[in-house]
């Protein structure tokens, strides 16, 4: 989660900064002692949520998270105060958790557990279904893409997040070809269809390639596979012989279907 924190005290954000440091899944992208810079900076950035100090002169963090919500609708607010009397103040504007200066490491962790579990229920706009055929679906609608290009998304989905080497992906989809530089050359054409197409969709970030191979930014998108695994509701049993039916190299996941 791409998190901004904004207290006029360098201190406590100098200290939220060293608590957070060992968060592997919280990135905070910018600090600020100003509440007008973290508006402008969230007019312009991706922000999943924010951690607000409450009492700040000017704009105080309730006043501040109002502003936020109407640029970014769906982001996560925690507020920061060494007061509990704003509780109540936090409710009203649906603030998604509260926590009481002085705070330690532990509290942070707890706080995450909760922002884990609500950026997971949230809707995504982008939608990829792996059960029967493979589609990718944005505001309900498919992305075009076709043949080896498609394929190639598919099993890097797969992954969750985790990166696999274009070696790897070459093997899979073109199994019955050796594998060599010169016959790379048709995987990196199917990549550059793939990018093309998802850049044409304005999904383009959907795809992350690495110096080794290629990702998925799975906090762009909800995908059945991913509710599968999670025991989800998606995790209906008459389902596991369609994952990725129309793809020979998926039967070797679907033991993995349990």
């Amino acid at each position: 989660m791409r998190a901004i924190v904004v207290d006029d005290e360098m201190i406590m954000l100098n200290s939220f900064l060293r608590m957070s440091s060992g968060m592997s899944d919280l990135d905070v992208v910018a600090q600020f002692q100003n509440p007008e810079d973290a508006i402008s900076f969230t007019s312009d950035h991706t922000v999943d949520v924010a951690f607000l100090d409450v009492k700040m002169p000017g704009l105080n963090g309730i006043e501040l998270a109002e502003r936020l919500r109407a640029i970014r609708p769906d982001m996560l607010i925690v507020f920061i105060s060494v007061y509990d009397g704003f509780i109540r103040d936090s409710n009203r504007i649906g603030g998604d958790y509260y926590i009481v200066k002085p705070y330690k490491t532990e509290t942070l962790e707890i706080a995450m557990e909760r922002l884990r579990l609500l950026a997971r229920r949230q809707k995504k706009d982008i939608y990829i279904q792996t059960f029967g055929r493979f589609n990718v679906l944005l505001n309900g609608k498919p992305v075009p893409l076709r043949g080896k290009a498609k394929e190639i998304l598919a099993l890097v989905v797969t992954e969750r997040g985790r990166e696999i080497s274009n070696e790897e992906i070459y093997r899979t989809i073109w199994e019955d070809r050796p594998y060599s530089n010169a016959n790379m050359t048709v995987y990196y054409n199917a990549l550059h269809r793939l990018r093309q197409s998802l850049d044409r969709a304005g999904v383009g970030s959907l795809l992350v390639s690495t110096p080794r191979g290629q990702m998925v930014d799975t906090s762009l998108f909800d995908c059945d596979y991913y509710d599968w695994l999670d025991g989800g509701p998606e995790k209906d049993p008459e389902l596991k012989d369609k994952f990725m039916s129309e793809y020979s190299w998926s039967e070797y996941m679907h033991n993995a279907l349990r």
